[in-house]
């Protein structure tokens, strides 16, 4: 069982997480500003509606990927977890400027797929 102390690494990309998030939030909302687009509407300029979609896909893979990060770092590797949230979190960084300055700029990093591995095979 993982003891408090070891649960470090978890907590902080935990944080870096939500931080993330909270970035990804006020790019829509400085880009809603940009583009005179008022809420509720998600329908504006290209340049807005790609901001606002890169930040929607994000916020909606959230919680799969705290969710994977924790039950990897407890069953399998806390260590390894914590990185390959690293990685994960940084994925999702180049992804939403890739998809912010075009559609075709998407990048894709699904280090959540090593953990859930990582977290299947530890529970087997």
């Amino acid at each position: 069982m993982m003891m408090m102390d070891q649960a470090v690494g978890l907590a902080a990309v935990t944080v870096l997480g939500v931080l993330e998030q909270a970035y990804f939030s006020l790019q829509v909302i400085y880009a809603r500003r940009k583009y005179s687009v008022s809420p509720p509407t998600t329908a504006g300029p290209p340049e807005f509606e790609r901001v606002f979609r890169a930040q929607a896909n994000c916020s909606e893979y959230f919680p799969i990927f705290i969710t994977v990060l924790w039950t990897a770092g407890v069953f399998f590797s806390e260590g390894l977890s914590s990185v390959c949230g690293l990685l994960y979190l940084y994925g999702r960084f180049r992804y939403f400027h890739g998809y912010s300055q075009s559609a075709q700029g998407r990048v894709y990093l699904n280090v959540d797929l090593l953990q859930v591995v990582g977290s299947a095979l530890d529970l087997v």
